[in-house]
């Protein structure tokens, strides 16, 4: 026969002859298992002992009669055996079944924002913002999917509304370093800077050596007009990655506008012989470089690097290609120089450094010869 204790243990009690069960715990009879005589017994007392034949019998005392009423059942006997019991059902039934459910409301919320974001790129943004509406609906709280919405709304152009799920993705901890940078880059246009710093911070400590957020941080030092700083920043880019031209040419940005041209002229040689930057950038490469040339007195390769310049550069000012024109002169190329000037005075014809200039090449040949003798002509300012 077997009988739960109070305590919850299961275990066989064997009957033995002479022992009293008065020495155990009190136990709770399972009313089906418990012989016909003690169902309904409130509990098995100290007169209840064995028989010399190993059968149950009842001993008869000043006391001897069972109380006949029910005993309130306890739950507790049940409660290791029940929790076993649901555990195997749910091991045997498929137990995954709910994180397979937030697995597919995660993809599916990936999927509507993806479909938002390509309708927004199409211009209808009535569907993009629908589409937004049932990703927030079918993961409320993912943060990942928050970060998306925010991302297409930025798209869109509602920065008020992406700002507010862009912070909610990273208040919940995202753990995509690009949430923290789309949010850190809103508030360096809004010139929170403060909190954009701790933005870029928050990505690179989940990516220490994450390129954009240094880059980032790199920016966010120049326009708090720390130069060194951004310098530091860019030269630990490249020492990771030679190759990087947007680090080198941010570099050399910082590196003219400090007047350290000696330090930019390498890494614009190494910019303009790349096949990986924009014209807009191969176009300030060449013409920082023919500037700093210029300031050394090489002429040639300065109206050289500048001339490469004006073949990306279509919308050139007045003085820039001046700057060309007095660059080809000093280097001998009359030509040039001659059609640099007529360029110069078709946007300008008051610019008087040009007409000085075009008076000089105009003159006969000896007077040609005298005016490469170095006559006083005006020089660019950023010669000067």
């Amino acid at each position: 026969m077997r009988f739960f204790a109070s305590s919850g243990d299961f275990r066989p009690l064997i009957p033995s002859r002479g022992i009293s069960l008065s020495r155990f715990p009190v136990l709770f009879p399972l009313k089906s298992l418990a012989p016909p005589h003690l169902r309904g017994a409130a509990t098995i007392a100290p007169h209840v002992r064995m028989g010399p034949m190993d059968y149950w019998s009842k001993v008869q005392s000043p006391r001897s009669k069972v109380v006949g009423r029910a005993a309130p059942f306890d739950f507790k006997p049940w409660t290791l055996d029940l929790g076993l019991f649901l555990l195997i059902c749910l091991s045997t039934t498929g137990c995954g079944w709910l994180p397979n459910f937030l697995q597919r409301s995660a993809d599916k919320s990936v999927r509507l924002t993806d479909e938002a974001r390509q309708a927004c790129e199409k211009g209808d943004h009535e569907k993009a913002r629908q589409l937004l509406i049932r990703a927030a609906a079918v993961a409320p709280d993912d943060p990942d999917i928050q970060y998306r919405i925010g991302r297409v709304l930025l798209i869109a152009g509602d920065t008020e509304e992406a700002v507010k799920h862009l912070r909610y993705a990273t208040k919940r901890g995202v753990d995509d370093p690009d949430a923290y940078l789309e949010l850190a880059r809103v508030l360096v246009d809004a010139h929170q800077y403060g909190e954009a710093r701790e933005m870029i911070d928050s990505a690179l400590r989940l990516v220490p050596n994450h390129v954009p957020a240094q880059l980032m941080a790199a920016r966010l030092a120049e326009l708090q007009h720390k130069d060194d700083d951004a310098l530091s920043i860019y030269y630990r880019v490249l020492a990771n990655d030679p190759t990087d031209m947007h680090a080198m040419i941010c570099a050399t940005d910082v590196l003219m506008r400090t007047d350290r041209k000696s330090q930019a002229a390498p890494l614009l040689r190494t910019i303009v012989d790349s096949d990986r930057v924009s014209p807009v950038e191969l176009a300030r490469a060449h013409w920082n470089l023919g500037l700093i040339y210029g300031h050394d007195r090489r002429w040639t390769e300065s109206a050289a690097q500048l001339a490469a310049a004006a073949d990306l550069r279509p919308d050139l000012k007045p003085d820039e290609t001046y700057q060309i024109a007095y660059a080809c002169w000093e280097a001998g190329d009359r030509e040039k120089a001659q059609d640099f000037v007529t360029r110069t005075l078709a946007t300008n014809p008051k610019h008087a450094d040009a007409q000085a200039l075009a008076t000089a090449l105009h003159q006969t040949d000896a007077a040609a010869q005298t005016a490469y003798s170095r006559p006083p002509l005006p020089a660019p300012k950023v010669w000067q």
